[in-house]
């Protein structure tokens, strides 16, 4: 089915969320620049270890098929100076990833319109400037967490399964409005008469498009990918979304929609369902939720615009 039209999904990726630099930025933030860059070039040809996107970036260019057009590409998009670029390129050929382009701005914030030279979709950094920077240039990003508490390096085989939550996230911040100023039962009633209303899109859902015409280039039992809804969302306010998914083409394989206890006062977390679906990389917009889950899947924080580029 690789005839089907599609465009590859580019990625911008930082070194820090490719590659494990904690030991390094703790040089950089105790020594300064120089010291940090003399470390780099004396480690020139020391491996990286894996960071918290490794295992996912690994597994998407495994997609790829030798002599056709990629279904994935990937930029190493870098505040960092050729010192660090000289070993993340050593490091890349040693693991095999097909990265060919690379971005060191030298210190320099990443901006949106370096991100739209290369034609980036995602962008995952654990910059939250850089990150910032590019959602207000409507490029989908997310500020990563520190890699899972178990060795990144053990990265499970199989589809590469993308989570994203709901509002804010795949989509706009409509419903999240309504509960600020009206509180549950005014959010309970929206979503219940709106129900067959779809929502609007978030920043997120360009690239869950970008996935789905992928996935259509692959037969369904043997498709790579897999996408899922993760959501707190409970009775009648899990209608719109799912009716929403179905007029966008029923783009995600799976719908985890949690609710917030049980009768019984227990918490329901996000984190447990994550773990039992094997989620390679799950996106939120709150630190609530990404940072227990980021101790067993790697994830992401997704902030929304500035206030300036609101008003906008």
């Amino acid at each position: 089915m690789t005839g089907t039209q599609y465009k590859p999904l580019t990625i911008g990726i930082s070194t820090s969320a490719l590659f494990d630099l904690r030991e390094e930025h703790g040089v950089y933030q105790t020594r300064g620049i120089d010291e940090y860059r003399a470390l780099q070039f004396s480690r020139r040809r020391e491996i990286m270890k894996p960071g918290t996107a490794f295992c996912v970036i690994q597994k998407l260019l495994a997609i790829n098929i030798p002599g056709e057009k990629p279904r994935v590409e990937v930029a190493l998009i870098s505040r960092n100076d050729i010192e660090t670029g000289i070993r993340a390129r050593y490091s890349l050929d040693h693991y095999g990833l097909d990265i060919p382009r690379i971005a060191l701005t030298g210190g320099k914030p990443v901006e949106a319109r370096l991100l739209k030279a290369y034609g980036i979709d995602l962008f995952l950094s654990k910059h939250p400037d850089d990150v910032q920077r590019a959602v207000d240039g409507d490029i989908a990003a997310s500020v990563l967490h520190d890699p899972p508490l178990e060795a990144a390096a053990a990265c499970k085989p199989g589809k590469v399964h993308f989570a994203f939550d709901g509002d804010m996230v795949l989509f706009g911040g409509e419903s999240e409005a309504i509960f600020q100023r009206d509180g549950l039962l005014g959010f309970l009633k929206y979503e219940t008469e709106n129900a067959e209303v779809p929502m609007p899109h978030g920043p997120f859902a360009k690239v869950l498009f970008v996935i789905q015409a992928l996935k259509a280039t692959f037969n369904k039992d043997d498709c790579p990918i897999e996408t899922s809804l993760v959501t707190m969302r409970s009775g009648t306010a899990q209608v719109r979304p799912m009716n929403t998914l179905i007029d966008w083409g029923q783009i995600v394989d799976g719908a985890y929609m949690i609710g917030r206890s049980s009768q019984e006062g227990h918490k329901y977390q996000k984190v447990d369902v994550l773990a039992a679906i094997g989620a390679d990389l799950f996106f939120d917009d709150q630190t609530y939720h990404t940072e227990p889950a980021s101790k067993v899947v790697p994830s992401g924080y997704v902030p929304s615009k500035s206030d300036h580029q609101k008003a906008a």
